[in-house]
């Protein structure tokens, strides 16, 4: 992902943590349902079929209570189970919707305790007024199965309520007593589950977030690690890994086409840190650093590999091919200007070197050590221009010390 979008989520995330409600921020809903759907969507299933399960081998408790319409409890009850156990598959099966998954057991619960509660109803039992305490159960199973969205539930838990208070309305044939009896029983229930279920929803916001910032921020330290900080670009470091790595697959998988590899530097560079000042320096070595991105493919790796230098592994492509590329970025750089003010602007140019990669070659630091040879033919040859290596004239340069190509590292040219 782009580090400015990972910028952003990570200032949502941590807006958010700080809420008390811990709300997903809008752009992260789709990965939060996505997280979930990976930790929660077969464990929904299994708690919808248990509960389905549940309801009815509660059947044989009725049966016991309410013998008097035994036949009307196995038809509802165990119709109305099959019908919820088919949905629940085909859910699972077709659909697979977190959002509407996680609260399809809360749902069958409206419709499961109005069976039970008309069930009740037609009995003639003298248990009625006591077994009807038994719908606890729905609200309470209703809210301990809910782990992603809270609202919802609570309409849900609202209308499950709306549903028991009409079944017990009508057992208790309006008695005013017996309702703030059940009132006072049901009320803490109801409260103590709607507590476990913001709980639950809560905790697995917080749980979602804090892992999306973790692996943000693991992320955002390991793109510094391999990241040049001024221009963006590789690093020295991991352009020789990813290199090092692209060889190391080229010889395992017997590529054909060849590799090449170009080095560049900002001829001058010294005179325009001394003249203009670093700021100006740094404002160069970023234009050329989006102007080489710019000419590179996403196969490429460009790096910049210390100070004014930079490098471009182009795999599979020939030298010819790889000698138009960086002709290309080098008129690009020669038309590029920076402004110094209103009225003054700085020009720059860029020396090039290229070498081949043959297919057999894994060996990176010789073609980097080629590429630099062809450099510095470029530089001795007036600058601003293009060399490739040539193993028949090329040998006529010779490098005296390794280090940093323009600084640490001498050169000499024979016979000038």
């Amino acid at each position: 992902m782009p580090q400015e979008y990972h910028k952003e989520s990570r200032l949502l995330i941590q807006q958010a943590l700080k809420d008390p409600l811990v709300c997903i921020p809008q752009p992260l809903k789709s990965a939060y349902y996505s997280h979930q759907k990976k930790l929660h969507l077969r464990y929904l299933l299994q708690v919808n079929l248990c509960a389905q399960f549940a309801y009815a081998s509660y059947t044989l408790a009725d049966i016991y209570v309410l013998h008097d319409i035994h036949t009307l409890l196995l038809v509802t009850k165990l119709g109305f189970t099959s019908v919820m156990t088919l949905i629940t598959v085909w859910m699972y099966q077709h659909s697979r919707n977190l959002p509407l998954f996680d609260l399809l057991l809360p749902t069958s619960i409206i419709g499961a305790s109005a069976v039970w509660f008309f069930n009740l109803n037609q009995s003639e039992s003298a248990y009625n007024l006591i077994y009807q305490y038994s719908s606890l159960v729905f609200i309470v199973l209703a809210n301990l199965s809910v782990h992603i969205r809270f609202r919802p539930s609570l309409t849900i838990s609202v209308l499950i309520t709306l549903m028991i208070y009409i079944g017990v309305y009508f057992n208790v044939k309006g008695d005013l007593q017996q309702l703030v009896l059940f009132s006072l029983i049901y009320v803490p229930v109801l409260s103590f589950s709607i507590y476990i279920s913001w709980n639950s929803t809560l905790k697995s916001r917080i749980v979602f977030l804090q892992h999306t910032l973790n692996e943000y921020n693991r992320q955002a330290f390991e793109h510094m690690a391999h990241t040049d900080s001024l221009t963006g670009l590789n690093n020295r470091r991991f352009f020789e890994y990813l290199a090092q790595q692209h060889l190391t697959h080229t010889l395992e998988e017997g590529t054909p086409s060849p590799s090449s590899l170009i080095v560049f530097d900002v001829d001058h560079f010294k005179k325009i840190n001394d003249n203009y000042g670093h700021d100006i320096g740094d404002q160069v070595l970023q234009i050329i650093a989006k102007t080489a991105q710019s000419e590179m493919r996403n196969t490429d790796i460009l790096a910049r590999y210390g100070g004014e230098e930079f490098i471009a592994l182009l795999p599979e492509t020939h030298l010819d091919d790889a000698l138009k590329i960086a002709e290309c970025l080098r008129q690009r750089i020669e038309q590029t200007e920076v402004f110094l003010d209103q009225v003054q602007s700085l020009k720059f140019t860029i020396s090039v070197g290229a070498a081949i990669l043959e297919t057999c070659e894994t060996d990176l630091y010789t073609v980097i050590k080629q590429a630099d040879i062809a450099l510095y033919q470029a530089k001795a040859n007036g600058r601003n221009r293009v060399e490739h290596y040539d193993p028949l004239t090329s040998p006529n340069v010779v490098l005296l010390s390794q280090g940093s190509w323009n600084k640490d590292r001498a050169i000499k040219i024979l016979g000038t």
